[in-house]
């Protein structure tokens, strides 16, 4: 059989053996030409290419990014440009880690390094994640890179806060001490804008703690131990010159020490309680079991409405909510075998208790013996004393509150006349021969000393001022050795020093009797003058 030949010609498009997809590929790159040659040549190439009168010679961008023969090219950042890059972001943001208000401030210095280089806000902090997401320099680079971006105003306009104003003197100016004011270069990360801002704020938060009450006060947190916030605490030093210079008693000083650290929480944007919450107790139930404990609730009060439809209850609120359980299957409520449906799904939601009620018991253990292994390590004593004392704090009903202002106003607020034996004369006999201690005078390095060996987060009682801000404001020692030295001298103290919040403790299983509690006093400030006087005395 002859079979049919057909003779393959040359393809359209001018091209021989090209695919259908490539099919007069050359007609259209030449219609393209075309098109570009009749483009204006005032409009730029490319939108994101820059104008024409804004592209110098000589810049780098114009060399790296100039276009090619009929297309245009995206840019090529240098190294340079890169280093530029980087030096804005560290200059506009430095350490902070939230926010985008830097990226105004970062595109102008840009701006001013390189000119030449037309990039949007967004095209800018997107190469700098870059830079940083793809570590094109080291650690040491991007050190110095940080060091170079710092202006060297910022450091002239702390200097600058550590003199106060002439006009800002006190009137008594026989009280003025010469405090000593530390200005670090480690403050890199506060800028010049910023330290006017941190002003108004300071200067707000004291006027604020003067004109509060004390049992009004917000509770202060924790803030974390990190390079910003510890920058921030030690540019409030210079500020607080004034204001300490100006006290004239302890309570005074507290309330400007409290304003400060009012301060600092919110220029690193911690959040404040509201006032009257000082003494309220957060919960002691972790959010995670809280969770699981809705969860076993929801799935009973589940079972009990089941339950109750299966027994014959067809009220409407019983029967809506057994279709809500059905809802998606094709069970209907008046198939025959409803009754067996019903029971395998309330058996499903007690297994799911159980396993529900397993996982808390399983997370609680684990947490327990976290707790002991972290207890042995820092304190054997006091794991060992946990496991022989009862576990008797709020086993059972406790005692009236009037019984117990009663009992231990008794003891505390009532004066009592003792009657001391013929031991007391023994004892003073036996001192007559001790030679009497020199007086002590506190220094600055003694409060700074006993403020060292203090617990940073320790309770601070009534008056709310952690050791933690005593130990950052180092500008205050001076003023609470000169206020110490005169309240030891007279032999008093301020009523907020003397008063605290006392904590009651059961010793038994007996809670109902008031003398079977241990008080316990939540510190002051009067600790740091406990504390050293106890290493002055002489034995």
């Amino acid at each position: 059989m002859a079979q049919k030949g057909t003779r393959i010609g040359p393809l359209p498009g001018g091209r021989r053996g090209a695919s259908g997809a490539g099919a007069g590929r050359g007609s259209m790159r030449a219609a393209s030409r075309v098109r570009r040659a009749a483009r204006s040549p005032s409009s730029p190439s490319h939108p994101s290419s820059p104008p024409e009168g804004l592209v110098s010679a000589g810049s780098s961008w114009t060399q790296q990014a100039a276009p090619a023969a009929g297309g245009a090219h995206r840019m090529r950042w240098t190294k340079y440009m890169n280093e530029n890059a980087l030096r804005a972001y560290y200059r506009a943001k430095g350490e902070e880690t939230v926010g985008v208000a830097y990226r105004a401030r970062m595109h102008c210095f840009f701006a001013e390094l390189e000119p030449s280089i037309p990039v949007t806000e967004q095209n800018l902090s997107d190469r700098v994640r870059y830079i940083m997401r793809s570590k094109i320099f080291d650690d040491a680079e991007l050190e110095r890179l940080r060091r170079e971006a710092i202006p060297s105003s910022i450091e002239s306009a702390m200097a600058g806060d550590a003199a106060p104003h002439p006009t800002d003197q006190h009137p008594h100016e026989e009280a003025a001490m010469d405090l000593p004011v530390v200005v670090e270069s480690n403050d890199d990360e506060i800028v010049s804008h910023e330290l006017e801002q941190m002003r108004s704020i300071l200067k707000e938060a004291i006027l604020e703690t003067r004109s509060t009450p004390l049992e009004n006060r917000p509770r202060l947190p924790r803030i974390p131990l990190s390079k910003r916030n510890r920058a921030v605490v030690r540019a409030l030093n210079p500020m607080l010159v004034t204001y300490l210079e100006a006290s004239r008693d302890l309570c005074e000083t507290d309330s400007i020490l409290f304003g400060a650290a009012v301060a600092v929480c919110r220029n690193i944007g911690t959040k404040l309680p509201m006032a009257g919450r000082a003494t309220q107790q957060s919960s002691a139930i972790p959010a995670w079991r809280k969770r699981i404990e809705d969860r076993i609730a929801k799935a009973r009060a589940l079972i009990g409405r089941l339950t109750s439809f299966r027994s014959g209850n067809n009220r409407p609120r019983i029967v809506r909510t057994v279709r809500m359980v059905f809802a998606g299957t094709n069970i209907s409520l008046s198939q025959p075998d409803i009754t067996q449906k019903l029971t395998e799904r309330i058996d499903d939601l007690k297994r799911k208790i159980a396993a529900w009620g397993k996982r808390i018991r399983r997370f609680t253990e684990r947490s327990r013996r976290f707790i002991q292994n972290r207890l042995f390590q820092s304190d054997q004593k006091k794991l060992y004393k946990s496991f022989e004392r009862a576990k008797v704090c709020g086993a059972g009903q406790g005692p009236d509150q009037a019984e117990i202002i009663a009992f231990w106003r008794g003891l505390w607020s009532e004066p009592v006349n003792h009657s001391e034996g013929p031991w007391m004369e023994v004892v003073a006999s036996q001192s007559a021969s001790v030679t009497p201690m020199d007086p002590i005078t506190i220094t600055p390095e003694d409060v700074a000393e006993a403020v060292r060996r203090a617990p940073n987060w320790k309770s601070p009682g009534l008056y709310g001022l952690h050791h933690y801000w005593l130990k950052g404001f180092i500008v205050c020692h001076a003023v609470l050795a000169q206020q110490f030295q005169e309240a030891l001298d007279q032999k008093s103290l301020p009523s907020l020093f003397t008063t605290g919040i006392t904590h009651l403790v059961p010793k038994d299983e007996d809670t109902t009797d008031p003398s079977k509690y241990r008080p316990i006093t939540c510190g002051h400030c009067a600790e740091i003058l406990v504390k050293y006087e106890a290493s002055s005395i002489e034995i």
